[in-house]
């Protein structure tokens, strides 16, 4: 398999150096480009399979070379590094629809987490092409889905989700129902079944360990019996999903506000904020075990 090629955009030499030895490491090819200017040329020209772009810089911005980009390719990945001091251009940023964000200093564990996004949206955009032939106009459909507490299954599941219930949505209501279905199946397993709270999520992170607690607690039969259940509804262009874990619930009122763009860089509740914001709607019910959510699916023009 031929290695993805990952563009990635600094005015800051050492952040370059830096970042590009680490996604080397992982096994991507890396071009870079010291502005935004220069990274949209460089894009035009090498058309990379990913973007990877700081927020602040000079000649041209990271939304605005994310804007820039969307107009040539809508479905390539973007990620936007940023800083405090930024979260007002976040909001702004999903609408563009870049991909995911990545908070200063770059951590390992934090570069992982978008690069498995920004893999999930490539993906998606190899299957979206998938029609339903014009003379068949399905009116309804249901779907009803197990999963045992792996989180290594999870992409594969979603890619499968969007293909067979999303059919004839465009990209980005495809990527954007990937995005919400991927982080709120890993709630339901890591904090739901397997009792993992922010706090040892967190900390298990920064010591490289999250798999070796997962697999921990996976080692007490009870937790590894448990079941999430995944429930799905479409009707014409708008698709109902119900997600339902077995586990203890918590206080969904604590989750952070979805309308304060800050919380966007926050660890605890990122993934349920950038659900909250790629659907229409979306609800905790029965102490938390229990989330819906509903998602209008557009059509490619």
């Amino acid at each position: 398999m031929s290695r993805s090629t990952i563009l990635l955009v600094d005015d800051e030499s050492l952040v370059r150096e830096e970042l590009g030895g680490m996604l080397e490491d992982d096994g991507y090819r890396v071009i870079t480009a010291s502005d935004g200017e220069e990274g949209l040329t460089v894009f035009r020209t090498a058309r990379p399979d990913m973007v990877i772009t700081d927020a602040r810089m000079p000649r041209r911005d990271g939304l605005s070379l994310a804007a820039a980009i969307r107009g040539h390719d809508v479905r390539v990945p973007i990620t936007v590094i940023t800083g405090h001091g930024s979260e007002a251009m976040l909001l702004d940023a999903l609408r563009v629809g870049v991909t995911d964000f990545v908070r200063k200093p770059v951590r390992v564990e934090d570069l992982s987490a978008a690069l498995l996004r920004m893999n999930e949206v490539l993906a998606i955009a190899r299957r979206i092409d998938q029609k339903v032939p014009g003379s068949i106009r399905p009116v309804e459909q249901s779907w009803v889905f197990e999963t045992d507490n792996d989180p290594a299954g999870i992409p594969a599941f979603v890619e499968y989700f969007v293909a067979t219930c999303a059919y004839g949505a465009d990209f980005r209501s495809a990527t954007e129902l990937s995005l919400a279905l991927r982080e709120l199946i890993l709630n339901a397993i890591e904090h739901g079944n397997l009792g993992v709270t922010s706090e040892e999520k967190r900390r298990a992170i920064e010591a490289r360990r999250l798999t070796e607690l997962i697999h921990q607690r996976l080692a007490d039969p009870a937790l590894a019996a448990r079941r999430a259940t995944i429930t799905a509804r479409r009707r014409h262009h708008r698709i109902d999903v119900e997600i339902r874990d077995q586990g203890d619930g918590f206080d969904w009122n604590c989750l952070p506000d979805p309308r304060d763009p800050a919380n966007l860089l926050r660890e605890h509740g990122r993934g349920v904020l950038l659900a909250r914001v790629s659907v229409d709607d979306l609800a905790y019910r029965d102490r938390g075990t229990c989330v819906t959510f509903s998602k209008l699916l557009r059509t490619p023009d």
